[in-house]
C-alpha cells in the first residue's frame, strides 16, 4: 500500500471511529470512564488561558503572523491557507455533527458556559488540526532538527493542554474530547494524503 493510500485509510478508520463513538455516548447515560475522568481544576487560570488558546481570536492571531513569516521569508503562503481552510471546516463539521448528536454538557462546569452541545469538543478539534498541522508543517520542514524537535515538542504539548483544559474547566466529557481528536486526526490525515498525493503528482 503506497503512503497516500495508508493516509486515507488512516482518516477513514479515524472517521468511523469517530461516529461510533459518538453513537455509543449519546445513547446511553455517561459512561464510567466519563464519570471517573470528572475533575475541577486547582490552576483555573491556566486551564482558561489554554482554553482560550483554542477559540477564535487567539488562532486567527496566530494564522495572520505565520502568513506574514511566510511571506517574509518568500515561502508560499498555501500552507497557512491550507491549514486556516482546514480549521473553518472542521469547525463547521464540529458544528453539525453537535447537532446531530445533541449530547449535553456535563452539569459541573467551573468558568463561564459555552454555547452548544458537547459532543465532539471542538478544541480538541482544534487541538489536533491547529496546533498538531502546525506540528506536522515544522516536522516536514528544514529547520535544523534541534529546532524542529523542539517545536513539535511544544506545539504537541500545547494541543494536549487545550485538551486538558477543556475537562478541568468542566466544559466536556472526556469522551467528547476522545470525539473531537478522532475527527481532527481523520481530517489531518486526509490532508497529508492530499498533500502527499499532489507532491508526487508534481514531482520532476
Amino acid at each position: 500500500m503506497s503512503r497516500t493510500a495508508e493516509y486515507y485509510v488512516a482518516a477513514g478508520v479515524l472517521f468511523v471511529a469517530f461516529l461510533a463513538l459518538g453513537e455509543l455516548v449519546t445513547r446511553k447515560p455517561a459512561l464510567r470512564v466519563d464519570s471517573k475522568a470528572l475533575f475541577h481544576a486547582r490552576a483555573t487560570p491556566m486551564a482558561r488561558f489554554f482554553t482560550f488558546s483554542g477559540r477564535w481570536i487567539f488562532l486567527t492571531s496566530g494564522f495572520v503572523i505565520a502568513t506574514l513569516l511566510f511571506a517574509h521569508m518568500h515561502r508560499s503562503v498555501i500552507i497557512p491557507a491550507l491549514l486556516l481552510i482546514s480549521q473553518i471546516v472542521t469547525q463547521t463539521l464540529a458544528e453539525l455533527f453537535k447537532a446531530h448528536y445533541r449530547r449535553v454538557r456535563p452539569e459541573y462546569w467551573i468558568v463561564g458556559l459555552d454555547i452548544g452541545k458537547s459532543y465532539p469538543s471542538g478544541h480538541a478539534v482544534t487541538a489536533m488540526v491547529y496546533f498538531c498541522g502546525w506540528a506536522c508543517v515544522v516536522a516536514f520542514s528544514a529547520l535544523t532538527p534541534d529546532l524542529k524537535y523542539a517545536l513539535v515538542g511544544v506545539l504537541i504539548a500545547w494541543a494536549v493542554c487545550v485538551d486538558w483544559s477543556r475537562l478541568a474547566l468542566g466544559a466536556h466529557y472526556l469522551t467528547d474530547i476522545a470525539g473531537g481528536t478522532l475527527l481532527g486526526s481523520a481530517w489531518l490525515c486526509a490532508v497529508l494524503g492530499a498533500v502527499h498525493q499532489f507532491a508526487l503528482a508534481h514531482a520532476p
